[in-house]
């Protein structure tokens, strides 16, 4: 078993001793899991180090099996064989991988995410949003086969990704609505999480695990440069309904157009989705969808900052309003709010 690597000078001396060429080494910072460096060589070539410790590495008191970086490595390997990189949204590629010291070598998917990237007007975020819907349906569609998606049975990854549900009433709680409506949610959708078994999940798809490809032109005569996505983080890929990867990413897209612009991420999102499902997507596959999503806005707003307290409070409650139209099946109500895209020929 290897020693720690929690420092910079701790992973310069790992990489001298297995010889992987690095100039200089920067932390990065964003993530919570996983200690993550930026490498670069002599040439300027830039690769990413990820490096499992068995806890969080923003807290040390939260055990995280380090098995996770053994599930992202053969994620990205056996979903980049189902889905090659030949479009405009990628899987990084494994460089090099220790499965002793927990330490993960990946291709550089760029310098920014698209959290990051919302509020500059040079980046087309429609455009974003057509690719990424495009691309997770194809995700889901791919990987139905019983002996590719039991490879991921993530038993940590399902208990981790049921971390909202599980903590909704105190959410609830906090900004003074009723605590039952997040039990009843809680028992009745997110015990799901443990039996879904449909398809293969990234995990944690959302705006901050997408990585936009650096599209800076130093050519005195430049031809455009297409902007590539690289879809990262795959250490909570688990099987189960993919309707949770579209819930968790609509949240943080609707989040991301209610508080920073209104660029329109979420519609363009959902409306490719939908137009890749071809009418298939069933009504209570929209209903789940419906739930994870209140639930997602319900919640993390209350732990991640996206406005002052009064402005929390009511991004709360537009959580709360999809959760209980949702629970009553109440689909007129549901066709006539920010999701009604996906309820539109539902009746």
């Amino acid at each position: 078993m290897a020693g720690a690597l929690t420092t910079t000078e701790e992973l310069q001396e790992y990489l001298t001793k297995k010889d992987i060429p690095a100039a200089f080494v920067t932390p990065l910072s964003g993530g919570t899991a996983n200690f993550v460096w930026r490498l670069t060589t002599l040439l300027g070539r830039t690769s990413i180090i990820k490096h499992a410790e068995p806890y969080i590495a923003s807290n040390s008191t939260m055990v995280f099996p380090v098995e996770r970086m053994d599930f992202e490595k053969m994620a990205m390997e056996t979903v980049g064989s189902i889905l090659p990189n030949n479009g405009d949204v990628r899987i990084p590629v494994v460089l090099h991988y220790d499965s002793d010291a927990h330490v993960l070598q990946l291709s550089d998917g760029g310098p920014r995410t698209l959290k990051e990237a919302y509020t500059d007007e040079s980046v087309d975020i429609k455009s974003i949003g057509v690719g990424l819907g495009k691309w997770i349906a194809q995700l889901h569609f791919s990987t139905t086969d019983e002996t590719v998606r039991h490879k991921f049975d993530n038993k940590t990854a399902k208990y981790i990704y049921r971390h909202s549900y599980n903590n909704l009433t105190t959410s609830l709680k906090e900004y003074g609505y009723d605590t039952n409506l997040g039990s009843r949610i809680n028992e009745r959708f997110g015990s799901l999480l443990a039996s879904d078994d449909v398809s293969v999940c990234h995990g944690d798809f959302w705006p901050g695990n997408i990585l936009l490809s650096d599209t800076t032109i130093t050519s005195s005569d430049p031809e455009p440069v297409p902007l590539v996505l690289s879809v990262v983080d795959w250490e909570l890929t688990r099987n189960g309904s993919g309707v949770t990867d579209v819930g968790q990413f609509a949240a943080e897209a609707f989040l991301l157009d209610h508080c920073r612009g209104g660029r329109g991420l979420l519609h363009a999102f959902l409306n490719e989705y939908l137009g890749q499902r071809k009418g298939e997507l069933s009504r209570e596959d929209a209903r789940r969808i419906a739930v994870h999503f209140g639930t997602h806005i319900a919640y993390w707003p209350s732990r991640v900052e996206w406005g002052d307290k009064e402005q929390t409070k009511q991004i709360v409650g537009r959580g709360v309003e999809v959760l209980e139209h949702a629970e009553k099946g109440n689909w007129e109500w549901l066709r006539g709010s920010v999701l009604g895209v996906l309820f539109a020929q539902k009746k």
